[in-house]
């Protein structure tokens, strides 16, 4: 009977390792090239470790944790992007890129949800001109699918208004 009882293989307890790796990774701007440069390792490396198909050796795991200045079990056992505020030991100078790229691209998703609100009052106009015409009630599953895309379209607008002003103070959006 002893025979026949097989070894039991100690399975490692999964990581999140490759999580954390690719959220730290992410939160530095460094794509996975440019944070091999800095290590001492191969890219393909760093895809593996963040695809969690391979755990790094101890040199290299620590190699890691030192580059990003984060303690070694909190790498393995937390999940950093649920808690980015803490994971995230960004410089003031790498604080102050990240604030004007936000910047940046909150200003463009505002210019285009004013040009995307010009589109929808213009489609707008037309489809309430077109419901005086006799086309209209010839065509009226046509006209009665575009007024759900115009009521989908208004809903996205007023969602990205919404996000847009809980972000920007009244005062900012007018400049």
């Amino acid at each position: 009977m002893n025979s026949e009882i097989k070894k039991i293989k100690n399975i490692p307890k999964p990581t999140n390792f490759g999580k954390n790796l690719k959220f730290l990774r992410r939160i530095k701007g460094l794509s996975q090239g440019e944070l091999a440069k800095h290590i001492d390792m191969s890219r393909n490396n760093i895809a593996s470790y963040e695809s969690g198909v391979v755990e790094p050796n101890v040199n290299r795991f620590l190699r890691v944790c030192d580059f990003f200045s984060i303690d070694p079990k909190e790498m393995l056992e937390s999940i950093l992007s649920e808690n980015p505020n803490d994971a995230a030991q960004v410089s003031h100078e790498e604080s102050n890129v990240v604030d004007d790229y936000l910047e940046d691209h909150l200003k463009s998703f505002v210019i285009q949800t004013n040009e995307m609100t010009k589109v929808f009052e213009g489609y707008k106009a037309f489809f309430e001109m077109r419901q005086d015409s006799n086309e209209y009630s010839s065509n009226r599953e046509l006209y009665s699918t575009l007024e759900d895309l115009l009521s989908l379209l208004k809903s996205l607008i007023q969602s990205n208004w919404n996000l847009i002003q809980s972000v920007y103070p009244s005062e900012e959006l007018k400049k």
